[in-house]
């Protein structure tokens, strides 16, 4: 687990020991569960190479890749997409 450290305003750190106290829970717990509630849209978020994948996804429909045999069938697909297309999905 990665460290952070920020500075906070008193009245946010009242609040981080009462929250903490209240809770039963460690000044870091109750920060790390504010941080994934305010950042859950983030988290959700897929990588960019999964955003890119997603873009092509279906675009070849009828085309067989097959990333067992790391073959895409149909010769009239762009070759570097092809390539791309075998690097990554073994």
């Amino acid at each position: 687990m990665n460290t952070l450290t920020l500075k906070i305003p008193d009245a946010l750190d009242a609040a981080l020991q009462l929250a903490s106290a209240r809770r039963h829970l460690t000044k870091s717990a109750v920060v790390r569960k504010a941080l994934e509630k305010e950042l859950a849209d983030e988290l959700s978020q897929t990588t960019p190479a999964a955003n890119w994948l997603g873009q092509w996804r279906g675009a070849f429909a009828g085309q067989a890749i097959d990333p067992a045999e790391n073959t895409v069938a149909d010769t009239a697909i762009d070759a570097r997409v092809a390539h791309i297309l075998r690097k990554h999905l073994r």
